[in-house]
């Protein structure tokens, strides 16, 4: 019992204690077999986390880094003094020291633990590869190496630099100098002037490197002499005239070395003004039968041109008898006021007192400089007139000694006829009927006599050329839509764009090159006729005339030319234009001379 009341009286005054703490069950050998004790309490603090700083990091291979562990007890205190161990979950990549010392090992990624008392914490460490050294500037080359310039001028040197590998290193700075900079100078460009005769090295540097070229400056040769006048040759050597007619002569300076001098002084003379006279321009007109030399002199040189002067021959044969035309216009060119006669759109005439048949005091002059493609006249020259289904003209033509033409087997255009259902001022090129009259000129004129009827080309039946004779009379009648003759000389359709087409006849040549009958440079006489075919029961009949005269002889004479359709049965004739053309552009400065033309139906005297 004494016993008992002693255990109790020591519960009681330590009830306190027993309420903090837990019990546990003992054995006790006393009375009352067993009781209750607590249990004791922790003997420190103890470790409960460990993290490591930085929780993330970047090292390169061979290279390292720190990391280090914090230990913390249950209440967050730091514990010092910790038995950390340290290791990596790919050693390939990273390693770690004992004391945390990250080492990377390749590329790649690894992490790496801390632990201690059985906590542990971690860092993600990230290995990369070593960057490359950067380049280091090992040479300087400049180039070129060994300029030679004159005193004034300039030459541009460019400085190469290159690593130790020999690779081309862009975006460095260049200092450029000059050892002698009385003789030369050099820009931060590498731009170098010459200033007196002598050498100097020029430098290009850049870190520390450099490179030189060596410049020669010289002084500069001195100015040749003037170039003196050797020869004059005049061209042609020889020409023939006939009296009252010209003949252009040119005059080629040349040096002692063969060049030709442009722009000396020529002055021009003759021999014998009786037979032929020269104008300051080397033109030589003929004057009576004879002959005369004219010479060209320039800085007391001289060269000559033989001149032959031929009798005017005999005036072309007077035109035929009557053949019932009636005449609806004619035009003289005795003077130049054209808009009080009819003529309108271009109404500009260059008249020539000096080129003109005998009775005449002027004729029409369409002078084509070179490369033209119009005469200076200007554009076309228009004349209305009656509507007629048949027309007829005649003028006096004569060339320049040099026409040449156009050189090709098309052009120059010069005469017209436009039809009733075209504009007062339609192209004649793009129209539903355009008759032409000129001369092809190689070597020799042959005279042509063409027709266009383009705006009536059918292109509504197929692609072209559709040949729709005797298909349909709603077509064009002049190769695109096909052909009622047969042996004619000139056929085309094309596409210029719009689609084009064309026919007609070439006579043989009539304007001669050379002095003597039908000579180009004669005045000679041309007359063309031009009659509408028939239209029986709305169908076009080809039965219509083409003829064309030179000097009264009958060169051209066809009855089987179709100008029109049943399409328009009563199309006219009712507009006359005077446009020389030349498309390419006239190669050689040329004139055509017209007087007396006169259009008129039919043939008239």
């Amino acid at each position: 019992m004494h016993h008992i009341s002693a255990l109790t009286s020591r519960v009681v005054r330590h009830w306190w204690l027993v309420a903090l703490l837990p019990t546990v069950t003992v054995c006790s050998s006393g009375p009352g077999g067993t009781t209750t004790e607590p249990t004791p309490p922790p003997s420190g603090p103890v470790v409960t986390t460990v993290s490591v700083a930085p929780s993330t990091a970047s090292v390169t291979v061979g290279g390292t880094t720190q990391l280090a562990a914090t230990v913390k007890d249950q209440d967050g205190n730091v514990m010092s003094g910790q038995n950390v161990s340290w290791s990596s979950s790919n050693g390939s990549f990273a390693a770690v020291s004992a004391n945390g010392m990250v080492a990377g090992i390749a590329a790649g990624s690894a992490t790496i633990t801390a632990t201690t008392s059985g906590k542990s914490g971690t860092s993600a460490v990230t290995i990369n590869n070593v960057p490359p050294p950067p380049p280091v500037v090992t040479t300087v080359t400049v180039s070129p190496s060994a300029p030679s310039i004159l005193i004034g001028a300039t030459v541009t040197l460019s400085a190469t630099v290159k690593d130790a590998q020999g690779n081309v290193m862009t975006g460095q700075s260049i200092t450029w100098s000059s050892s002698n900079t009385a003789v030369a100078t050099v820009s931060n460009v590498g731009v170098v002037n010459g200033i007196a005769a002598g050498s100097a090295t020029i430098t290009a540097s850049c870190a520390g490197k450099s490179g030189t070229a060596t410049v020669t400056v010289t002084s500069p040769p001195p100015p040749p002499p003037p170039p003196v006048v050797t020869t004059v040759t005049v061209s042609p050597s020889s020409a023939s005239v006939v009296a009252g007619s010209t003949v252009s002569l040119s005059a080629t300076v040349k040096d002692g070395q063969g060049n030709v001098m442009t722009g000396q002084t020529v002055t021009w003379s003759t021999n014998n003004a009786a037979a032929a006279t020269v104008n300051s321009t080397g033109v030589v007109t003929g004057v009576a039968a004879g002959s005369a030399t004219i010479t060209a002199t320039s800085s007391g040189k001289s060269g000559t041109s033989a001149i032959t002067v031929t009798a005017p021959p005999p005036p072309p044969p007077p035109p035929p008898p009557p053949g019932g035309g009636t005449l609806l216009f004619q035009e003289n060119f005795e003077d130049a006021n054209l808009a009080s006669r009819g003529w309108y759109d271009n109404t500009s005439a260059v008249l020539s007192t000096t080129e003109h048949i005998a009775g005449s005091t002027a004729s029409a002059q369409y002078r084509f400089t070179q490369g033209a493609t119009i005469p200076t006249s200007g554009n076309a020259q228009r004349h209305k007139f009656t509507p007629t289904s048949s027309v007829y003209i005649s003028f006096y033509v004569k060339y320049s000694t040099n026409w040449v033409g156009s050189q090709h087997t098309y052009h120059p255009h010069e005469f017209y006829f436009m039809s009733t259902l075209d504009g007062d001022y339609d192209g004649p090129a793009f129209a539903n009927l355009t008759l032409y009259l000129e001369h092809n000129y190689q070597n020799g004129g042959k005279p042509v006599m063409m027709m266009q009827d383009n705006k009536v080309i059918n292109t509504s039946m197929g692609a072209l050329p559709n040949n729709l004779v005797g298909v349909t009379e709603n077509r064009s009648t002049s190769g695109c839509n096909g052909l009622a003759e047969s042996n004619l000389d000139i056929t085309s359709c094309y596409n210029a764009p719009p689609w084009a087409n064309a026919k007609g006849l070439m006579g043989p040549v009539t304007f001669q090159p050379n002095p003597g009958t039908g000579y180009k440079n004669n005045w000679n006489f041309v007359e063309a006729y031009y009659q509408l075919n028939t239209v029986v029961n709305g169908i076009g009949q080809a039965d219509g005339i083409m003829q064309y005269w030179f000097n009264g002889t009958l060169v051209i004479d066809r009855h089987d030319i179709l100008y029109r359709t049943g399409q328009h049965p009563t199309i006219q004739f009712s507009q006359f234009l005077i446009a020389p053309y030349i498309g390419d552009g006239s190669p050689v400065d040329q004139s055509m001379y017209i007087d007396n033309l006169r259009v008129a139906t039919g043939r008239i005297p």
